[in-house]
């Protein structure tokens, strides 16, 4: 199995996972092997479905405590990268849907040169390896 990247560029599905889940050593685990990275989109869409979606605004703390060993890269960072970003998700194999609005985690992955932390399969060809939990963890034993 390949190893994983030394940067992981973790979504707003996994946040949120991790938020319910209560799997803080997981969290710790991962950091500690490798640099975590997520961006303020994916924050802010984390925080949305959270409050407004599951109607739990009480984990905003949590997501904010989560959040907090993570490195947060801002949309300027990421900016010149989510065109192309998204044009690989719209032509990428495994969805087909035509779907761009994770073009931003795409992009961070690319900026940092890093692998991407997700349940979806979206990612693939688009020269990113991604990453489910268990599989991660495998990866990292």
């Amino acid at each position: 199995m390949r190893r994983p990247s030394d940067a992981l560029v973790i979504d707003a599905a996994v946040l949120i996972a991790l938020v319910l889940g209560r799997q803080r050593r997981v969290l710790e685990g991962v950091a500690a092997k490798r640099k975590l990275v997520t961006t303020e989109r994916a924050v802010a869409e984390s925080a949305r479905r959270l409050e407004l979606g599951m109607e739990r605004p009480d984990l905003l703390p949590v997501l904010a405590l989560t959040v907090a060993d993570v490195d947060v890269i801002p949309p300027e960072k990421i900016h010149a990268l989510e065109s192309e970003a998204a044009r690989a998700l719209v032509n990428a194999p495994a969805s087909r849907n035509g779907s761009a609005r994770d073009a931003h985690v795409l992009a961070c992955a690319w900026a940092v040169e890093g692998d991407i932390w997700t349940f979806d399969r979206d990612f693939a060809e688009t020269g990113v390896a991604s990453w489910s939990t268990a599989n991660l963890l495998k990866a990292l034993a």
